[in-house]
């Protein structure tokens, strides 16, 4: 097993025990938006309540007021947690490029020294292939002539 692997099934291990521990996602988002858009409004409905008990004529229009600038907020919690899911998904899939990005280089480094190694040992096997054809040649036509030789081959005779 190698260390991605062993990484990946600790990853998924991880987020199975986290499931059973943490309502899902859309359910726990859910409870967040809700908090987020009704617990600022928590105050002023309870001075609307007291209004409407004092002056309920005022007490509509507010109530109007509040409803609307409500819904208002609450898109923008929405739009604010959109962006910070987009936002994390981001950073993930940046650490996920810069991990491919050192892998892509450190296998393309790995590449370059194989092939390095394989020019070497062909020309180291030329270069012998060369040195045995020779050795051959010289074992086999120990007399043959060549310029070098002609003088010598003379000379002998």
């Amino acid at each position: 097993m190698n260390c991605q692997s062993l990484m990946i099934r600790t990853i998924l291990w991880n987020l199975q025990i986290m499931s059973l521990h943490c309502p899902p996602l859309a359910q726990h988002e859910e409870v967040t938006r809700h908090t987020l858009a009704t617990e600022p409004f928590q105050p002023i409905l309870k001075v609307l309540a007291d209004l409407e008990r004092d002056d309920p004529k005022v007490a509509f229009p507010a109530a109007r007021l509040v409803g609307l600038y409500r819904r208002l907020w609450e898109s923008c919690v929405s739009k604010h947690i959109d962006v910070q899911k987009i936002d994390q998904s981001n950073e993930i899939l940046k650490e996920a490029g810069t991990y491919l990005r050192k892998e892509r280089n450190g296998l393309q480094l790995h590449h370059e020294k194989q092939l390095a190694r394989l020019r070497f040992f062909g020309q180291a096997l030329e270069s012998s292939q060369e040195r045995l054809i020779s050795l051959l040649d010289d074992w086999n036509y120990p007399y043959s002539p060549n310029l070098a030789g002609l003088s010598d081959v003379a000379r002998e005779e």
